[in-house]
C-alpha cells in the first residue's frame, strides 16, 4: 500500500477556485483501479494551504494513474509552492489507544 501526502500554497484568494478545479479529478481517481482514498483539501488553519492525501493499493497503481494525469495535466498559473510525498506502508492496523 502507498500514501501520498503532501501540501501546497496558493494565493489565498484563488484557493476555492483552484480546489473546484479538482473536483472532477478527484472523482475520476476515485474511480481508478487501486484507488482507496484521494483528497485535495483546504487547510482550516493557513487560508493559502491546500492539504493532499491519497491511498493506493500498489506502486502499478499510483503509477498508472500518474501516468494517466500527466497526459491531461495543465499548469496552474495560482500554486505557489508544492511539496509531496509517498509513503510505502508495510503493514497497516487500526489505531488504538
Amino acid at each position: 500500500m502507498l500514501i501520498v501526502a503532501g501540501k501546497g500554497y496558493v494565493e489565498p484568494e484563488s484557493r476555492e477556485a483552484f480546489l473546484a478545479g479538482f473536483e472532477a479529478a478527484q472523482s475520476r481517481a476515485r474511480a481508478e483501479p487501486g484507488c482507496l482514498d484521494y483528497v485535495v483539501a483546504a487547510d482550516p488553519v493557513e487560508p493559502g494551504r491546500v492539504n493532499v492525501y491519497e491511498r493506493w493499493e500498489s506502486p502499478e497503481h499510483l503509477a498508472a494513474h500518474l501516468a494517466r494525469t500527466a497526459r491531461e495535466s495543465q499548469p496552474s498559473p495560482v500554486v505557489l509552492s508544492m511539496e509531496i510525498r509517498q509513503y510505502e506502508i508495510g503493514a497497516p492496523g487500526p489505531l488504538s489507544p
